[in-house]
């Protein structure tokens, strides 16, 4: 049997990922944003949040939720890319 080998996980420029990793010999998930984007660590926590804090059904986050129902947490992948912002020219 091969033993799986996690990586830390890196978000894109403009992404929110939420995934299995590895970092300093911890594995869980990690909830990652852009290092050259630090605005975006309030988002990123914010998801975070919807993961391990909400309580949904009889306490539960929806990560032990998903874990009680069968699901393999080490293959979760969430990622959403920020919408890039339109400029116009008003000068016309």
């Amino acid at each position: 049997m091969t033993k799986k080998r996690y990586r830390k996980p890196n978000a894109k420029d403009g992404e929110l990922l939420v995934k299995y990793g590895q970092e300093d010999g911890q594995k869980d998930l990690h909830y990652c944003y852009p290092e050259n984007e630090t605005r975006m660590s309030a988002d990123s926590r914010i998801v975070m949040l919807a993961f391990e804090a909400t309580n949904l059904i009889n306490d539960k986050t929806l990560r032990k939720e998903l874990e009680d129902r069968g699901y393999d947490i080490t293959t979760l992948k969430f990622s959403i890319m920020k919408k890039e912002i339109e400029h116009f020219d008003d000068s016309q």
